[in-house]
């Protein structure tokens, strides 16, 4: 099943929840998205949302935050030819790793320290 590239972005609100829950409560506030980031998404009626699939798809959305139009064309183009979502997902690190070499001199830290939406 192809997960929405929108999960990501949920699961950003979801930990911006967390946090403002936690802050709430005086309680330590997670600065990433953690298994309690998971657990509330799911206790939300998100249960789409889980771990393994989003550790699995996590370069895919970083192409997308990075150059959007590359990854709908490529997500699209996968889709209409019928291929499967892991050949969509591998296909997916060659345009990052094309992005590192030129845009950063191979710092990954650098290129998503540079685009926000994707952290």
């Amino acid at each position: 099943a192809w997960i929405p590239l929108s999960s990501y972005d949920q699961c950003r609100d979801f930990l911006l929840q967390v946090q403002s829950l936690a802050k709430e409560r005086g309680e330590k506030c997670p600065t990433k998205v953690t298994n309690q980031v998971f657990r509330y998404a799911k206790k939300a009626g998100a249960s789409y949302i889980n771990k393994p699939k989003m550790r699995h798809y996590v370069h895919c959305y970083a192409l997308h935050c990075l150059d959007e139009h590359a990854s709908n064309a490529l997500r699209k183009s996968f889709k209409e030819r019928g291929e499967n979502v892991g050949a969509w997902r591998q296909a997916c690190y060659h345009p990052l790793v094309t992005i590192a070499g030129r845009r950063a001199g191979w710092d990954i830290d650098a290129i998503f320290n540079a685009h926000p939406p994707s952290t």
